[in-house]
């Protein structure tokens, strides 16, 4: 198995995640690196990574308030949510669109709910609607619609979820913001909604009633329980007290358009952007790189108390976007916010320092964190003597030295220039930068970088150390420079490269150094003598890099394509596919037993080494884009990669038995680093005189601490008497009081005794005067229950009266509705006239009927409706004078709850008079839709008039086009007939010269065909005599080292001349060897007798090629001539075909199909059918008026009928209500 690989600690940032950094708890920090989330401890400097798919494009990162879960919505065609555990690192649910969302690839925001039960997701354009997840149970809860059809500008891209209460929701955004809270699944909008001028780019709730709302013009809205109270500008705000009522312009939709449309450097920069609020204030981005920190001071009011700001950084390409905030969030407990922007990098601030009045000037933002590159990592360089390594940036132009035992970062140096590459010397003390003008020679210093001496190479994109550091080689163009790292002189320039040189790699033993150049050539040179010592050239293929074995036998390339190529003794001797791979770089270990190679998209390749077929590989994706640079460290227990977004990682190799990998002989890290001596003088004199201060401190120290004690045993003395005369004082007062509260005790216990006996008397009297009472009100009760009795007798009676008479008479409505609706039928088959009398009269009548019935129901309704409510008052009455005799008054309560079961009746009876109405209701309803239907056959009458009319208009265009026409076409016919019977003769003449030229060319390929075949052989005989050669020259070889053999016998002579006496039994006296020998002689007369004959024969050809080409290009012009022809004629025969068409159609048009018609006979054919066509015009016009005024009396009856249907709804709802 292939060696495995584990991070120890990922670094970068993804700037392009709104909320990508969250605190977990005060020492922990979520954020999005490469393709993972960490999550990394600052205190303990560990770090745990959430691993996410490949290839996933997350745009939105939200946490729960209870800080358990993490969701991030992935940007594809099927937009999808993942919710992971922080506790565990693994997804919890994915959660997608449960419709069909065509166009929709992402979620533009997220929320939990304040309880973290729920998540509330924003997709994206061009259809915006709001989901409500139940993220546990992974289902839809339900939905609201954002789109604004007004507004094509509005896009809802904030959304802020209530602290207090999970069914309420903020969202807003360009044009938009609204209130929204659910009821039973469905949302619904209130409080202030104005937005069609506000541009919303945040929020924050201050608790359950309060909201803040943050616009693009730098303004903050104060919304208190769903109205606007109050709007600040925050750039003229100090203070701000909710409470007070201030006066306020919003703005208007030019200025919101004006600020849209303006450029991003103006825009944002006056956006109140990441509005964050908690327990003491809230925080704000307004600025370029500014935070600005309200302090609340009580309920209503907040102090603006602090500015913070991102520090200045070099930039080759600076861009203000870099200084635009995009998160900000506050630990848990709320001391401290982190804030991410542009920058790969995280900023901290430390709250509730000392306030605006105490330091004015903005206090900048700390790194949290180690500081990191911006930008792509051009290069990496590890040494063998310490546990460090170098990285460089090609935008930030920064160099920095990393500790990859303790992770952290050693020293940083900016520069003003482009850096180009780097290289660190084994021992760790020197190092090589490559900057636009030079190659520097550095030495390393404690936290510097000093320059020793400077090279003439220009823009050195390649520069390596040798592997134990006396010589170093720079590339420059296609030549490499090697030069000594002590004298610094240059002893040896490799040329032969044509290309430039891309890569360097010297061997263990720095005897031997490979280059690879961009033509597809890898050189070995022998670094004694500066001599090629090997070439393997590869024309046209891009190599990408190369890999040395540790005995240098052979040598590791890959190219462009998918293949791993074992070059050994010049030779490719193996290859290894990798299907579907593009690799990019490749390191092997020093023990040859490991090897990586890096591939598109930040992936790692782990390859079991050496290599065999088929290839053992495991894949390592941490990165989420390409790989610039990867490095083993001297033991080979770690590997660090960086990319093109600025990540570095740093992982451990682990062997297929899951140890750590070691060398077998472990050297140990040296701490030695270099200093200048004045620096050193200047260091040791600083420390001697911060120990002399130090004395001189701890003495007055010693000295301020005897005083503070004198002074407090005499403060101490002083309180413990003034205590002791205080402790006697409150004795005396306690004694004093408990004398006076036993007097008052026995006082209150006689007025207690008199009481009782005087609340007794009163009870007794009050029973009495109740008992009378409450016999009085029995007897008043029975009144009003038998009045209630009769009264219920009568309404029921009533009642059935009513409904029965009610019955009837809808009986003979129906009935006599049916009659009429049939009579109606059949009168509309008849005429239409009479249809539309006997509709109206009809209506009339139903009118007539509803309004009757309606009537009746509602002084029925109306009576009842009295007499309950007389009813209950009385009852109302009965209970408040009742309520101290509610044991006894239980019976009279059943009474009521019949009275109100009969109430109850009655409403059930009215309610099957509302059913009734309904029923009404839906025959006016299948009225309506019949006069509908009739509607749509008039406008299909009225479609079928208009097409006559412009078929009538399109035949009297055609007659006058048809009659300029005939006689132009009888004018043309006649000489076109000419013309094409002189046309049709050239083609004849001209397909018979085409045979004669196709004849020529089939005798031409045929000895074409010929002499390849003669060339075929000539060839293969070529590639026999090659094998042959290839044979010679082994047997040459062979002899070669027999003969070295026998030079080592030279002082031996009767082993010389055995030896000598073997080699000619063994090639010379061969009859093989003669053979062979007389062959060759013979094949290479053979082969002089062919050459000539072969180039008698090329001769030949060329010259008839010559004259064949002198006629091909006069038939060329012939056929070019012929083709033009071919065409013109072709246009003339649809011309003449379209005109015949329109002949015939013409002479059918007119009744002319016979073979001989007189001029006369066809002027008089002519004029009847212009008459008929007159004839028959005259006769649509007077159908079409007849239609008109037809549509105009149905027009009217419509209008008639429609204009009575709305005041029947309107008196259907007001008895309804």
């Amino acid at each position: 198995m292939a060696v495995s690989l584990q991070t120890r600690v990922f670094y970068g940032l993804k700037t392009d995640i709104a909320g990508n950094a969250h605190y977990v708890t005060d020492a922990e920090i979520l954020y999005p690196v490469g393709n993972a989330l960490a999550i990394h401890n600052v205190l303990q400097h560990q770090q745990k990574l959430i691993r996410l798919p490949d290839k996933y494009h997350a745009n939105v990162i939200c946490i729960s308030p209870n800080k358990k879960y993490v969701a991030l919505s992935e940007v594809g065609d099927k937009p999808v949510i993942s919710v992971y555990d922080i506790s565990s690192l693994k997804r919890k649910k994915l959660l997608g669109i449960p419709y069909d969302a065509p166009g929709v690839t992402k979620f533009t925001c997220l929320g939990f709910t304040f309880d973290s039960k729920n998540l509330v997701a924003i997709t994206g354009e061009p259809d915006q609607t709001m989901l409500f997840y139940n993220w546990e149970r992974g289902k839809v809860e339900s939905t609201y619609k954002l789109t604004n059809s007004q507004n094509p500008l509005a896009i809802a891209n904030v959304l802020a979820c209530n602290p207090t209460d999970a069914t309420v929701v903020a969202i807003g955004g360009p044009y938009t913001f609204k209130f929204l809270t659910v009821s039973e699944t469905v949302w619904r909008p209130y409080g202030f909604a104005k937005a069609e001028n506000l541009l919303v780019c945040s929020m924050a709730w201050l608790d359950g009633d309060r909201l803040l709302v943050g616009t693009e013009d730098g303004r903050v809205l104060y919304l208190e329980n769903g109205d606007l109270k109050n709007m600040y500008r925050m750039s003229d705000t100090v203070s701000m007290n909710l409470k007070i009522r201030e006066e306020y312009v919003m703005p208007t939709a030019t200025s919101s358009q004006i600020t849209l449309e303006a450029g991003d450097d103006v825009t944002w920069q006056q956006n109140v952007d990441c509005l964050i609020a908690f327990p003491r204030g809230f925080a704000y981005a307004h600025g370029a790189g500014t935070v600005v920190l309200y302090e609340k001071e009580g309920k209503h009011k907040y102090t603006k108390r602090n500015v913070y700001v991102i520090p200045q950084r070099v930039v080759r390409d600076d861009d203000p976007d870099l200084y635009r905030i995009n998160t900000i969030n506050v630990n848990p407990s709320f001391d401290r916010l982190i804030i991410a922007a542009g920058w790969s990098q995280l900023y901290y601030a430390t709250l509730w320092g000392p306030d605006l009045q105490m330091d004015p000037e903005p206090q900048k933002l700390k790194i949290m964190g180690q500081p990191l590159h911006h930008g792509p990592i051009s290069g990496l360089a590890t040494c063998a003597w310490k546990p460090v390594f170098m990285t460089c940036g090609e935008l930030d132009r920064s160099v920095r030295l990393w500790d990859f035992e303790t992770e952290s970062l050693i020293m940083l140096k900016q520069y003003d220039e482009d850096i180009s590459t780097i290289a660190l010397h084994p021992m760790g003390l020197f190092c090589l930068i490559g900057f636009t003008d030079k190659l520097r020679f550095m030495s390393i210093l404690i936290d510097d970088l000093l320059p020793m001496h400077e090279i003439a190479i220009r823009n050195c994109k390649t520069v390596r150390f040798s592997s134990n550091g006396h010589l170093f080689a720079a590339v420059n163009g296609n030549v490499v420079q090697v030069y000594t790292t002590i004298g610094f002189y240059n002893p040896f320039v490799l040329k032969g490269h044509t290309g430039k040189v891309k890569a360097l790699l010297w061997s263990q033993t720095d005897l031997k150094m490979l280059s690879m150049g961009a033509e597809g050539a890898i050189y070995e040179w022998d670094m004694n003598t500066g001599t090629r010592s090997g070439e393997f050239i590869w024309k046209g293929i891009a190599l990408r890099d190369i890999a040395l074995s540790s005995d240098t036998s052979f040598t590791y390339c890959i190219a462009h394509d998918d293949h791993i190529r074992e070059i050994k003794e010049n030779v490719i001797i193996r290859e290894f596919r990798l299907p579907g791979r593009t690799m990019q770089q490749m390191i092997m270990g020093k023990d040859d037993l490991t090897l990586f190679i890096t591939s598109p998209g930040g992936v790692i390749i782990s390859l079991k080494s050496p290599l065999q077929s088929p290839i053992e590989s495991t894949d390592f994706h941490i990165h989420c884009v390409d790989i610039t640079q990867i490095a083993l460290s001297y033991n080979e227990n770690c590997l660090i990669s960086v990319a093109k977004d600025g990540s570095l990682c740093i992982w451990k190799l682990y062997s297929p038995e899951g140890k750590i990998m070691k060398m077998g002989r472990d050297l140990p890290y040296t701490n030695e680093v270099l200093i200048g001596k004045g620096d050193l003088e200047e260091k040791i004199h600083s420390i001697k005189n911060l120990t002399v201060r130090l004395r001189e401190l701890e003495t007055e120290h010693a000295y301020k601490l005897r005083q503070i004690d004198v002074q407090h045993n005499d403060k101490l003395r002083d309180v413990h008497q003034g205590y002791c005369e205080a402790i006697r004082e409150l004795r005396d007062k306690i004694e004093n009081l408990q004398e006076d509260h036993v007097s008052e005790i026995n006082d209150m216990n006689v007025e207690i005794v008199k009481m009782k006996a005087t609340h007794e008397e009163a009870m007794q009297q009050m029973e009495n005067d109740y008992e009378a009472k409450l016999i009085t009100e029995y007897d008043k009760y029975q009144a009003f229950e038998e009045r209630t009795n009769a009264m219920r007798e009568n309404y029921e009676m009533q009642l059935k009266n009513l409904a029965k008479r009610d019955a009837e008479e809808l009986q003979r409505t129906v009935t006599k509705y049916e009659a009429l609706l049939h009579e109606k039928k059949v009168q509309l088959e008849e005429a239409s006239d009479e249809m539309t009398h006997k509709e109206r009269v009809h209506e009339r009548l139903m009118a007539q009927i509803e309004d009757d019935a309606d009537r009746e129901i509602l002084e029925i309704r109306t009576r009842y409706e009295n007499v309950l409510h007389a009813e209950r008052q009385i009852n109302l009455k009965l209970k408040g004078e009742a309520g101290v005799m509610r044991n006894k008054f239980m019976a009279s309560q059943r009474d009521v709850d019949d009275l109100k079961r009969q109430v109850h009746r009655v409403q059930s009876e009215y309610a099957q008079f509302h059913k009734n109405i309904q029923d009404l209701e839906k025959q006016i309803a299948d009225l309506k839709k019949e006069i509908a239907e009739r509607d749509t056959t008039i406008e299909s009458k009225e479609q079928q008039i208009y097409d006559m009319k412009r078929t009538n208009q399109e035949l009297e265009k055609f007659k006058f086009v048809l009659n300029y026409k005939i006689e132009e076409l009888k004018s043309q016919i006649e000489p076109r007939d000419r013309e094409i019977q002189e046309l049709k003769d050239k083609i004849r003449s001209m397909e018979e010269e085409l045979m004669s030229l196709h004849k020529t060319n089939e005798n031409l390929k045929l000895q074409l065909n010929e002499e390849r075949e003669k060339l075929h052989v000539a060839r293969q005989e070529i590639d026999r005599e090659v094998q042959k050669n290839k044979r010679c020259q082994q047997l040459l070889r062979k002899i070669r080292v027999d003969i070295v053999d026998a030079s080592e016998l030279v002082h031996e002579p009767n082993a010389l001349k055995t030896a000598v006496t073997n080699l000619y039994h063994k090639y010379s006296a061969d009859d093989e060897f003669l053979r062979s020998r007389k062959a060759d002689v013979d094949a290479q007369c053979e082969f002089i007798r062919q050459r000539d004959h072969m180039e008698r024969t090329i001769a030949s050809l060329k010259k008839q090629m010559r004259q064949d080409t002198s006629v091909g290009d006069k038939d060329l012009k012939m056929t070019e001539e012929n083709s033009m022809l071919i065409v013109e004629l072709n246009a003339l025969r649809e011309e003449l075909k379209e005109a015949r068409e329109r002949i015939l159609h013409m002479e059918s048009l007119l009744g002319l199909t016979q073979k001989d018609v007189q001029p006369a006979e066809a002027r008089k054919i002519l004029e009847q059918a212009y008459r008929g066509y007159q004839e028959l015009q005259e006769k649509y016009t007077k159908q079409i008026q007849e239609h008109q005024q037809i549509i105009l009396a149905l027009k009217e009856d419509i209008k008639l009928l429609l204009s009575k249907v709305p005041c029947e709804e309107t008196e259907g709802e007001k008895t309804l209500s």
